[in-house]
């Protein structure tokens, strides 16, 4: 039931979020970027918020693939010395701290209870009180802090981008990758066809692909997050020649974005 309520609360959130985006959207489109800027801010947030529903869900099935290990642990001594490595102890912990920092899914608390008979209250109240045995990443994301400038402004711009409307910083990078665009046409030309027999395929998370004879391999960008926004397809250099790059057109998001408005609307 803990896994099913935190589903529906990641679906719930991300719902809102789209809509958000698409009121932030707006914002752009009427020339009020500040207003923007403070509300991606807190959109953020909430995308965080999300990770962590998305983090105890996997907590949770992890528990629930493994009860019966968990339910022939005595104490906290054994969980410890012997349940570092099968992800239990980092399971239970975690749970434990979250909970009261996800009150919209009610059925963690009840979960934190029969720990709670399991191990006593003393072992909640230093995992709560102390953070003994929570993982940085889950702390993090149960305090998040304010996004810094730089990744409210790619936030800004990956909104703008997806729902083409105009934002400076995105309009003048635009205006420095026409220019680069140009002096490469040339280039590009000649290496089309090179690039098309090359065997491994660089694709965004979300972009539909199917390897085939000629392109066995497909790597991924990793799924976008509050974590991750930042970050590139990195590929070596040793493999570079090899390697061809597909990303997803920006009017082909701005078509799934469309559909996904619509299905909410039914």
């Amino acid at each position: 039931m803990c896994i099913q309520r935190l589903r529906f609360a990641q679906e719930k959130q991300q719902a809102l979020a789209k809509q958000d985006r698409r009121e932030v959207a707006k914002l752009l489109a009427d020339g009020k970027d500040q207003k923007a800027h403070y509300r991606v801010e807190s959109l953020i947030n909430d995308d965080i918020h999300n990770e962590l529903l998305e983090l105890l869900e996997l907590y949770c099935e992890l528990l629930h693939a493994r009860v019966n290990i968990l339910t022939s642990i005595q104490d906290e001594q054994i969980l410890i010395s012997q349940h570092m490595n099968d992800g239990i102890n980092e399971a239970v912990r975690s749970i434990v701290y979250a909970t009261v920092h996800c009150p919209e899914v009610k059925e963690l608390n009840q979960a934190k209870e029969l720990l709670a008979l399991k191990f006593g209250q003393e072992f909640l109240s230093v995992i709560v009180e102390d953070h003994v045995g929570v993982p940085d990443k889950v702390l993090r994301k149960c305090s998040p802090a304010l996004p810094s400038q730089e990744l409210v402004t790619l936030y800004l711009k990956e909104i703008a981008r997806t729902y083409a409307v105009t934002f400076s910083e995105l309009d003048q990078e635009m205006e420095e990758d026409s220019s680069d665009s140009a002096s490469k046409a040339l280039d590009n030309g000649r290496d089309k066809n090179e690039d098309e027999k090359k065997p491994i395929v660089a694709v965004d998370n979300d972009e539909t692909f199917t390897e085939d004879a000629e392109h066995p391999i497909s790597i991924r960008k990793p799924k976008k997050s509050s974590e991750t926004v930042e970050k590139d397809l990195k590929i070596p250099k040793a493999i570079k020649k090899d390697v061809k790059i597909i990303h997803k057109k920006p009017e082909e998001d701005l078509d799934a974005l469309r559909k996904r408005f619509a299905a909410l609307r039914r």
